[in-house]
């Protein structure tokens, strides 16, 4: 059974460790484009993460803001952008805990 959890707890602890390496709280889902080319833009009171993708789409994000300041964390070799896109999200529940199923 422990064996079954590995996955997801393997999960929780990269989760942890993007989060303490860009010094952020976890209340996102991380998505890594690290090929992709990408620009932030300001527009009056938004800010926007621009991406391409590999077939050349542009997609356009709303950056997450705190406390008025935009969502976006730098270090060295990465940066971080914490913005709002379409996202499909996976939920990952433990059998059981499944009330339909009792």
């Amino acid at each position: 059974m422990a064996k079954e959890k590995g996955p997801v707890i393997d999960f929780e602890q990269a989760r942890k460790r993007i989060n303490g390496y860009f010094g952020c709280d976890g209340d996102f889902f991380v998505k890594p484009l690290l090929d992709f080319e990408w620009a932030v833009r300001e527009d009056e009171d938004f800010t926007f993460l621009c991406y391409w993708t590999k077939e050349g789409k542009k997609v356009d994000a709303v950056v997450v803001k705190k406390n008025g300041v935009p969502m976006i964390y730098r270090t060295k070799d990465y940066t971080m952008v914490i913005a709002i896109d379409c996202v499909k999200i996976g939920f990952i529940f433990r059998n059981g805990k499944n009330l339909t199923e009792q």
